[in-house]
Formats: structure tokens, C-alpha cells, sequence
């Protein structure tokens, strides 16, 4: 698994490809699951939207930034 912090209270962990899983204070809160083909979204615990980003993952994970 990889642990990509984008800040010091979110953790993003890949367990395969395409699907990262988003933690908020240790805590998982959500997903962002994509390809480059399709694009990446970005959705919490419960699979509602957050956002959503064609080109890159790290854009769709930029929605889980306050």
C-alpha cells in the first residue's frame, strides 16, 4: 500500500489500481476510484459525489481538501 499525504490530516492509500482510499484523521471518509480513460471521482463513506476530475487523480482528490 501507498500513503500519498496531500495534507497533514489526509492520508490517501492504494490498495490496487485504480481506487484510493481517503482517510481523515486516521478515520476512512471515502474514495477516488478511476482510470485516465474514464476520469476520477472522488465520493464519501456513503458513495455520494464529491467531485469529479478527468484528468488526474490527484485533481479528484483535491475535492477532499478543506
Amino acid at each position: 500500500m501507498k500513503h500519498q499525504p496531500l495534507s497533514a490530516v489526509i492520508t490517501f492509500t492504494k490498495p490496487h489500481q485504480g481506487l484510493w482510499l481517503i482517510s481523515l484523521y486516521g478515520r476512512q471518509v471515502g474514495t477516488v476510484e478511476g482510470n485516465s480513460v474514464i476520469g476520477f471521482t472522488a465520493r464519501d463513506i456513503d458513495y455520494h459525489f464529491i467531485g469529479r476530475d478527468k484528468a488526474s487523480a490527484k485533481s479528484a482528490m483535491q475535492a477532499w481538501v478543506p
